[in-house]
């Protein structure tokens, strides 16, 4: 119904500009001027541009915005509101209408809209949305309102799944309830510390390595990866290389030989803590001939390590695993309560909690799992039909993960999108050091508010770019001499006025200006559109948050559009039909 909508305004514009052509022919020399002076009206602003010669930098409007989809779609982070909301230019509509790149809804929406009369709409700004978004970057202080504007919104209005890093607790209370009635979610809460829930949920990665896959040594050394912490820091990496070595092969030791109730992290912990259980487990792999000897390889590798070496090589394990030594985190590891393939098979959201005094011991927890989730949904496959949100609120907590740096570059074609949340960019560049901030930043679209550091600023304000401005400048001057003799007196005197214009660049925000915005601007770059300004939203403030549109509700503006169109066909033909009549007669 849109693309006939779409096909009856754009016969409605053809049918009307002919009218006013045989009208302005009619008229003589003075419609030929009028018919001149609306052809540059509707076309040559294209032609006749602002001056760009220090650059064309500007803000999205709303055209911007409703050609991108990005107005009320039913996905994607909400950044905020629109602002400075007005009516959509005419002009910019009409093009809008016949670019075929523009889908038929929004086309025809913009254009009706462009073309309403009457009192100003007392209905809010739209709200606007990342739809097409792949990653997405958040910069925000603590305190300002990452969670109330951005995470909570999210996980209240979007219904596929997702994986939410929740210190505290407080995103499942406020969202868990919703999602499961609203959406249809199984909610499963990782809960250790019992913050939320008395009875929660557990994970063990080694229940979902089967010892028959081929790439199980594989799903291994992944695991050991994410339990292993590297600051990108060390002095000599030969030593945490060797830590994840270990780990490692005790792993796969344990999946390979370990009964069901012993198939779990705290097994390889025994093990790494008793000298003599180490030895018997070093023995039984370099034994082995399980996966074609590959078992025994890396136990035989692991006899390499004497003396000195050894010793400082099992204290780094020991450190690495340390955070297995608490019994919340021994009852949340030994078994699996939920299968994590269901968060690419159907609609599940799974609830990462951690209390804030526990989030630097347990950080290896977090990574733990956040790795075996995302190998999870990678393991299912290719396809986008079944998106998987990492909401990663307090991402630095996290450190340097590797599966994050494949997440970003790689996994889009799996399903996986990353949402990450940092304080500053000078806190993203501590976490991605040696220019691996500048791999982050060109695969995510990026979200600013309550900036407050000047590096963040200054990043802000050269990203948005220079336009083009024209400064006048110009003087007066007055001037008198007097002379004076026997003979004769003489008086004279001058002015002179002068004024001038030139070209000249100018950031769209300064640095300072950038410090001093309210902290409900939201400031968003994403591909294809320029710099974007909105309102930053509060989940408590908005009523219908979350409520997609009934059947009634998407009937009625489809009629709306369809109607509009008929009218205005009706009556531009109404308009063709009597221009031609007259002009006949």
């Amino acid at each position: 119904m849109y693309r006939l909508s779409r096909l009856m305004l754009i016969l409605s514009v053809v049918a009307g500009l002919w009218s006013l052509l045989i009208l302005g022919l009619k008229l003589g020399g003075i419609g030929y001027i009028g018919i001149a002076l609306l052809l540059f009206m509707l076309f040559g602003k294209r032609g006749f541009q602002a001056l760009t010669a220090f650059g064309t930098a500007r803000w999205a409007d709303v055209a911007d915005l409703q050609a991108a989809g990005m107005l009320d779609a039913h996905s994607g982070l909400i950044i905020g509101r629109v602002g400075g909301w007005a009516k959509p230019s005419f002009q910019k509509a009409m093009r809008q209408l016949f670019n075929s790149w523009v889908p038929s809804k929004e086309a025809c929406e913009q254009f009706l809209a462009s073309i309403r009369v009457g009192r100003k709409s007392k209905l809010p700004p739209p709200l606007v949305r990342l739809p097409k978004a792949v990653h997405i970057a958040v910069f925000a202080p603590t305190g300002v309102g990452k969670g109330v504007s951005a995470v909570i919104p999210f996980l209240l209005a979007a219904d596929e799944s997702a994986v939410i890093v929740d210190f505290k607790g407080e995103n499942s209370q406020i969202t868990a309830e919703h999602r499961r009635k609203m959406f249809g979610h199984q909610i499963v809460v990782l809960d250790p510390f019992k913050l939320v829930s008395q009875a929660p949920q557990t994970f063990n990665p080694l229940d979902f390595i089967s010892k028959d896959s081929p790439t199980a040594i594989d799903e291994c050394r992944d695991l050991a990866e994410a339990l292993v912490i590297r600051t990108g820091q060390e002095r000599d990496p030969h030593w945490v290389d060797s830590a994840e070595a270990w780990i490692a092969a005790l792993i796969a030791l344990v999946v390979y030989y370990g009964e069901p109730n012993d198939r779990s992290l705290q097994t390889v912990r025994t093990l790494l803590s008793s000298p003599d259980k180490l030895e018997m487990a070093i023995k039984l792999m370099c034994s082995s001939d399980a996966w074609d000897g590959m078992l025994a390889r890396m136990g035989s590798q692991l006899t390499h390590f004497e003396g000195k070496e050894r010793g400082s090589t099992l204290t780094t394990t020991s450190r690495f695993l340390r955070f297995l030594d608490t019994l919340a985190v021994s009852d949340s590891t030994k078994t699996s309560s939920f299968n994590p393939d269901d968060l690419r098979r159907g609609k599940t959201t799974v609830y990462l909690i951690l209390p804030p005094e526990h989030q630097r011991a347990q950080s290896p927890l977090l990574r733990m799992w956040i790795g075996s989730l995302l190998r999870a949904v990678v393991r299912g496959g290719l396809q986008e039909q079944n998106k998987v949100h990492f909401v990663l609120d307090e991402a630095a907590s996290l450190g340097h993960m590797e599966a994050l740096d494949d997440a970003v570059d790689k996994y889009r074609g799996y399903g996986v999108r990353l949402q990450f949340y940092f304080q500053s960019v000078s806190q993203l560049r501590k976490c991605f050091p040696d220019g691996q901030d500048q791999t982050l930043l060109s695969n995510v679209s990026q979200v600013f508010f309550g900036i407050n550091d000047l590096p963040t600023a200054e990043y802000v304000s050269n990203r948005l770019g220079e336009e083009t401005i024209v400064v006048h400048s110009g003087g007066t001057s007055t001037g008198r001499s007097q002379q004076s003799s026997k003979e004769s007196l003489s008086h004279t005197s001058s002015s002179n006025e002068n004024a001038n214009w030139a070209q000249q660049g100018r950031k769209l925000l300064k640095p300072d200006e950038v410090l001093a915005l309210s902290d409900r601007t939201v400031l968003t770059f994403t591909p294809g559109v320029p710099p974007i300004w909105t309102n930053r939203i509060r989940y408590f403030e908005e009523r219908n948050l979350g409520q997609r549109p009934g059947w009634w509700q998407r009937f009625t503006a489809m009629a709306n559009v369809v109607i509009g169109s008929v009218i205005l066909l009706l009556v531009m033909s109404g308009c063709l039909v009597m221009v031609c009549s007259q002009s006949f007669r």
